[in-house]
């Protein structure tokens, strides 16, 4: 069961259900926009979920300084394992902003079941690989 709590013309409602909401008096419109920033923060939270299963907080520090390192040196003196860190580094950019896209599609297509794996793009096999050295 889906309750809301929002505050509309001074008055807060506390756990109510959409039903009891527009019961009480509260227009359709601010209930709609209630579910709607409700959805939004739940995508946004499985979104966030799903990235930091693959590439955790300290991943992506540890992938931030070792990206700083590499690309302190001329592109002509990086070894081929700089290189492929770098190119993996990319891929995994590359796979949160697809994830960040897939999320702000998500919000507005209240059909879609943005719990489900078929929801979101999967990590490319460069994005584990790179994961895994830090």
């Amino acid at each position: 069961m889906i309750t809301l709590t929002i505050t509309h013309e001074g008055r807060q409602y506390v756990a109510m259900t959409p039903t009891g909401l527009a019961e009480a008096g509260v227009p359709q419109e601010v209930i709609a926009a209630a579910l709607a920033e409700r959805r939004a923060e739940a995508v946004k939270r499985e979104c966030k979920r799903r990235i930091y299963a693959v590439l955790s907080a300290e991943t992506q520090m540890n992938m931030t300084a070792a990206a700083a390192a590499i690309s302190s040196k001329p592109a002509s003196s990086r070894s081929a394992e700089e290189k492929a860190v770098l190119a993996g580094l990319q891929a995994a950019l590359g796979w949160v902003d697809a994830m960040r896209a897939r999320a702000a599609e998500l919000v507005t297509d209240t059909d879609a079941d943005y719990l489900s794996d078929e929801a979101w793009p999967a990590p490319p096999a460069e994005v584990a690989q790179v994961a895994a050295r830090f």
